[in-house]
């Protein structure tokens, strides 16, 4: 009874056998993606901060330890920036291949919605980028025309 349930939640979804074994590849890539990304954030944030150090050992001392802090910073914030999405795409393998091996709906649903969340941020960091080139080439454009008169 119980299984003729969970079947009956998957089958009223739309998903049939092949758009399963679809997701199940994308889980498997979506979840390589996701370790390789966590490995190189590790492995960034590392470099950070042995760079820092170095940094803050071979030149002054105030103008190491500034330096390696404002790059160092700059590093950690841009590290921020690129994991959120690396997380949501872990998020999704993993809800969603346990949500499709127990047939479980709710896991497949939280799947998507952290599938959303990760083009959302990307949406919005997008809109950022285009933002702030429309506002460089403005600035770049009226300090050209300042410079030509």
């Amino acid at each position: 009874m119980e299984q003729q349930i969970k079947e009956d939640l998957l089958s009223n979804s739309g998903l049939d056998d092949i758009s399963q074994g679809y997701l199940l590849q994308t889980v498997r890539w979506t979840k390589f993606i996701a370790i390789m990304g966590f490995i190189f954030t590790g492995i960034a944030l590392l470099a950070i901060l042995l760079s820092g150090f170095a940094s803050g050992n071979s030149e002054g001392v105030a103008y190491g330890i500034g330096s390696a802090l404002g790059s160092g910073l700059v590093g950690v914030i841009i590290l921020g920036v690129y994991f959120y999405p690396i997380y949501c795409l872990y998020q999704f393998s993993r809800y969603m291949k346990s949500g499709l091996y127990y047939e479980d709906k709710l896991q497949v649903m939280q799947a998507f919605r952290h599938q959303r969340n990760l083009y959302r941020y990307m949406g919005i960091l997008l809109i950022i980028m285009i933002g702030f080139y429309a506002l460089l080439f403005t600035f770049g454009g009226l300090m050209a025309g300042m410079g030509a008169i």
